[in-house]
């Protein structure tokens, strides 16, 4: 169900906590939404868990619901060419609603973060784009980024399988990234980021890749998704060079109540040591308390945003101003940045879809 973005970003829509996304923070929210074409299926505000207020906004634009043909017949109502990174994502857009491509069958979903400043105005009506795709075919949509990767808690999808990725998700991610630089990949990159695709375990799998020029790297940002058990070889195998042990003492410590994850490595001619581990749950679960409670004893959210992310509304409400059968459905993620030396860093992507409901 595609709206405009300032529609889902209203205050009495959203409703989104203070203690999590200050007044300052929602205006810069509003003016970005306001000067984006109505494309996107969903939204997720990131929020950093610890003392910084900084808040960025991710849109979702899902094949299934025409969020890229949408993107592509609207970009007039801004001029997305004038910037490039813009011009590369319209770029992508046509050629994924292309029904001869093999980015219409191998990518169900797109996700852009936009990074926003601290404090202050916005530097321009809208900033450049932090492309995320999905390159999972059985991945079809979601709350908050499955991106970012799929739930920590959720199954492989059915048929997946580990080990080197099949042909076509291999020319779908060569070509994604393409599309999105501008240009390949470095061939150094290419063979790190492929090497960490052969060396999935089984039932493991590619989830998301993301270029990280928008961020003034060449690296590549990959979401795998496997089960918990296989992490640390994993790991072993494309050479991480983290401290594996400190990643196990992590997941028993946080994530001891789920049988698979899906985790963030960023793959330049080799393996970064940043990971990024992914957390959700449905948002009434019992085991968000205890996951935040330990993260709180970690140091790395405040009492006060746990309770606010605790307190956030239900899965699924009515939506201000709008009769049935127009309702919202909200989900949470948690992400945990690990990297080496530095304090574990957590965020909440509180994320905002709507839809039709069929039975009120």
């Amino acid at each position: 169900m595609i709206v405009p973005l300032r529609a889902l970003l209203a205050p009495d829509a959203a409703l989104l906590p203070p203690a999590l996304v200050s007044p300052a923070a929602c205006a810069r929210l509003a003016a970005v939404a306001g000067g984006l074409p109505a494309a996107a299926s969903s939204v997720a505000v990131e929020c950093r868990l610890g003392a910084s207020e900084r808040v960025d906004l991710l849109v979702c634009l899902i094949a299934a619901e025409g969020g890229h043909r949408e993107l592509v017949r609207r970009r007039a109502e801004l001029d997305l060419l004038a910037t490039p990174a813009w011009a590369r994502v319209v770029e992508f857009c046509a050629e994924w609603a292309d029904a001869g491509s093999p980015l219409h069958r191998g990518v169900p979903l797109l996700w852009l973060e936009l990074d926003l400043p601290d404090t202050g105005a916005l530097p321009g009506p809208v900033p450049a784009p932090y492309p995320f795709p999905c390159v999972e075919p059985g991945l079809v949509g979601g709350l908050v980024p499955a991106s970012p990767g799929a739930a920590a808690g959720a199954a492989i999808p059915e048929g997946a399988s580990g080990g080197a990725a099949l042909p076509e998700q291999s020319s779908v991610i060569r070509r994604a990234l393409a599309l999105l630089l501008g240009e390949p990949v470095p061939p150094a990159v290419d063979g790190a980021l492929f090497r960490c695709l052969a060396r999935l375990p089984p039932g493991g799998r590619a989830m998301h890749v993301a270029p990280l020029a928008a961020r003034g790297s060449a690296a590549v940002r990959l979401v795998a998704a496997m089960a918990k058990a296989d992490v640390r070889a994993y790991l072993a195998r494309i050479g991480w060079p983290g401290a594996i042990a400190e990643i196990d003492a992590l997941l028993e410590s946080v994530v001891p109540f789920t049988s698979h994850v899906s985790f963030h490595l960023d793959v330049d001619a080799e393996v970064q040591p940043m990971l990024g581990l992914e957390i959700s749950y449905p948002v009434v679960d019992v085991r968000w308390a205890t996951v935040l409670d330990r993260l709180v004893a970690l140091g790395a959210c405040s009492p006060e945003k746990r309770d606010a992310v605790l307190g956030w509304p239900a899965e699924a409400r009515s939506w201000p101003g709008r009769g049935w059968p127009a309702r919202l459905r909200q989900g949470v993620m948690l992400k945990l940045v690990y990297r080496p030396g530095v304090p574990l860093e957590a965020k909440a992507y509180l994320g905002i879809t709507p839809y039709v409901a069929l039975f009120g």
